[in-house]
């Protein structure tokens, strides 16, 4: 399969293969003296980066493999990419462990004959053929290594083929794994049956009117008014009441507070000023927004009590004075702009679907090119599309979402609810498209037959639902709850962040 874990040939070449590895400098020294903690588990079972082991291995080629690709584990970004190298072994180690879980609870057992099919391969000269002396040569050790590995490789594969299906197959038909009904083909051709064009007209919810903007502003200056402040962030209450303490006896000044308690989770990491110093952003900082007038009535130089923020505790401090907004000034009107998109797009929707209802009007008097033309809007088209949530392939990509106006809509039920409903020449009622900041009109010109044909449909619907399902399935397995990363402190230790 494409997609998943990897195909039982890919677990087999996996598991039985006999890796040679030349460690990569880098990944050798990156512990330094540190003993390294385990990088995750499967069902209480460490997965150790230890010399000798499938993770050491794994993790080894990951490297060796991304740097032959360009990356570079020696610049700033190696941390980074040392990380992504050992996510991908570890989930190469925890996958067949799983599948190994699976079958060993099973009670299924890899016969001898299977195992011994297995291993004569390992024992093939350059001619292809079975080498007494090339067996005789290799240590007992070895052989036993050997028998493991394609013992460990069977037991996962039988899951495996349990699940997915084998290269060996019945006519054109995979031994086991999960089956597709002749029933499911046909209904997911016909989800594709039907293919819907259309021509649209979008309204940019991106060009709200300054007019409107700053008429807005006016009427909510006080949200949009900025305040000179600095803040000290802290984990806890009583972390806050203290410091707060310390600087009421002159024990400590605010500044130096802030370099030595503040966790700088807000404000400027020396002196904690406020940047997103607008009322309304100050108050997205609290719990309680109501707690916003205590600081925004503070005096010059005075200090708030301590109050509880989305995250933590913090003291405010007042710098200055309150600047009142001017919706003249760039700035202020920006800020303004931003506060509607922010708190109150609900304004900008009802602007637009205004619009669009009067375009509606005028589509029903005067046709759709000449609505467009009085609207100053360009007529845009659809290419022919079925109803597929998703996009996805087992019903048939389509590139409908490359349109800017038309981003998100196959995600959005709402556009396509309003979109499929329509018939043929039939103009919908607007359509709120949040993702493109658009509100949409579409009128349905074209309802066509489409999608896979009854004699194609198991030759190509079946492998998409294959895929599909393996997905889900490998999907179950790397979420297992069995499977518990240890990422975090592994990584800390080995970059040398964690004595």
């Amino acid at each position: 399969m494409k997609k998943g874990l990897y195909s039982i040939g890919g677990i087999i070449i996996l598991l039985i293969a006999a890796f040679i590895f030349v460690l990569v400098p880098a990944l050798a020294g990156g512990a330094g003296q540190n003993r390294l903690p385990a990088y995750g588990s499967y069902d209480g079972v460490p997965v150790k980066f230890e010399e000798g082991t499938e993770f050491y291995s794994l993790a080894n080629q990951a490297v060796q493999r991304m740097e032959q690709q360009g990356y570079s584990f020696s610049g700033q970004y190696a941390s980074f990419f040392y990380s992504m190298a050992f996510s991908q072994a570890f989930n190469q180690v925890v996958g067949p462990m799983a599948l190994r879980d699976m079958t060993n609870k099973s009670g299924w057992l890899a016969p001898d004959t299977a195992v011994d099919r297995a291993l004569i391969n390992q024992y093939y000269n350059e001619s292809g053929e079975f080498s007494q002396a090339l067996y005789n040569a290799t240590p007992d050790d070895a052989k036993r290594k050997n028998q493991e590995q394609v013992v460990s490789a069977l037991t996962a594969g039988r899951s495996y083929e349990d699940l997915f299906g084998s290269f060996s197959t019945f006519g054109n038909k995979k031994l086991y794994g999960l089956k597709t009904s002749s029933a499911e083909i046909e209904f997911i051709r016909k989800m594709g049956s039907e293919a819907h064009e259309f021509e649209y007209a979008a309204f940019s919810m991106k060009t709200y009117p300054e007019d409107k903007t700053k008429e807005f502003g006016k009427s909510h200056a006080d949200k949009l008014a900025k305040y000179d402040l600095a803040v000290i962030t802290v984990n806890d209450e009583a972390k806050a009441k203290d410091v707060l303490k310390r600087i009421s006896n002159a024990e400590i000044t605010f500044e130096d507070a802030v370099t030595s308690y503040s966790t700088k989770t807000s404000g400027d990491s020396e002196s904690g000023k406020i940047s997103a110093n607008r009322q309304y952003q100050i108050a997205g900082l609290l719990k309680d927004k109501e707690k916003v007038s205590e600081i925004t009535s503070l005096a010059k130089d005075a200090l708030s009590s301590p109050i509880e923020l989305n995250v933590g505790w913090g003291v405010f401090k007042c710098l200055g004075e309150k600047s009142e907004p001017d919706f003249d000034n760039a700035d202020d009107l920006k800020a303004a702009t931003n506060y509607i998109f922010s708190n109150e797009k609900g304004i900008v929707q009802d602007y637009y679907t205004a619009r669009a209802n009067d375009f509606i009007a005028a589509v029903a008097t005067m046709g759709y090119n000449d609505a467009c033309a009085k609207f100053a809007i360009e007529k845009k088209t659809t290419p022919s599309f079925a109803l597929n949530w998703n996009n996805t392939t087992l019903v048939g990509k389509s590139n409908v979402e490359d349109k800017p106006e038309l981003k998100g809509a196959l995600t959005n039920e709402g556009f396509l609810k309003a979109a499929f409903k329509l018939g043929q020449g039939e103009v919908s009622d607007p359509i709120i498209l949040s993702s493109s900041d658009s509100v949409l009109v579409l009128r349905c010109t074209g309802i066509n037959e489409a999608g896979t044909s009854v004699e194609d449909a198991e030759r190509l619907i079946a492998p998409e639902i294959a895929e599909a399902d393996a997905v889900v399935v490998n999907s179950a397995i790397q979420n297992s709850p069995k499977i518990k990363s240890n990422s975090a402190e592994f990584m800390a230790v080995f970059t040398g962040e964690k004595q």
